[in-house]
């Protein structure tokens, strides 16, 4: 009986730990007004994984993300212009990178705004996708989930950065 109780107290701290996640973030903060939201489900990134192409990319080098696409699990993104949801939800982002094993894949700043991607996962698969953009009059938080091909990903980023 000791063993049983010890186990289930073992699963119940693991999902508390990774009871922040995106979807979290996008719960708490998606009614509130002077929020937009968007969340994609599974099913329809199913649907758009059947179009045969989706290019991003300029000319020179233009990647299908159709293959990205086909293994997520949730799209979930917040925009916010109000300082004190800011505050908040940056906060809780902050809480969210710390908590779980998010490496900073690139960091950009121009002019007041930073905005940093994140990444969840190994060196092939990542589990977990995080940007977060902030400046004075607004953030924006966007997360993915799924099993993502670490090197697609990197192409796809690479191309739409251009």
């Amino acid at each position: 009986m000791k063993k049983l109780f010890i186990i289930a107290a073992v699963m119940l701290l693991g999902t508390l730990a990774k009871a922040q996640d995106g979807k979290s973030i996008y719960n708490k903060f998606s009614d509130e007004q002077g929020v937009s939201a968007v969340y994609i489900s599974p099913s329809m990134f199913k649907l758009i994984g059947k179009l045969p192409e989706l290019e991003i990319g300029d000319n020179g080098e233009k990647v299908d993300i159709t293959p990205i696409v086909k293994t997520l699990k949730g799209f979930y993104m917040i925009n916010t212009s109000d300082s004190k949801i800011m505050d908040r939800m940056n906060s809780d982002v902050k809480r969210l990178l710390n908590s779980s094993d998010y490496e900073l894949m690139m960091e950009a700043k121009d002019d007041g705004e930073t905005v940093r991607f994140y990444t969840d996962g190994d060196d092939s698969i990542i589990r977990s996708f995080v940007m977060m953009a902030l400046n004075a009059s607004g953030a924006t938080f966007i997360s993915m989930d799924g099993l993502i091909n670490r090197e697609m990903l990197e192409k796809a980023v690479g191309a739409a950065m251009r």
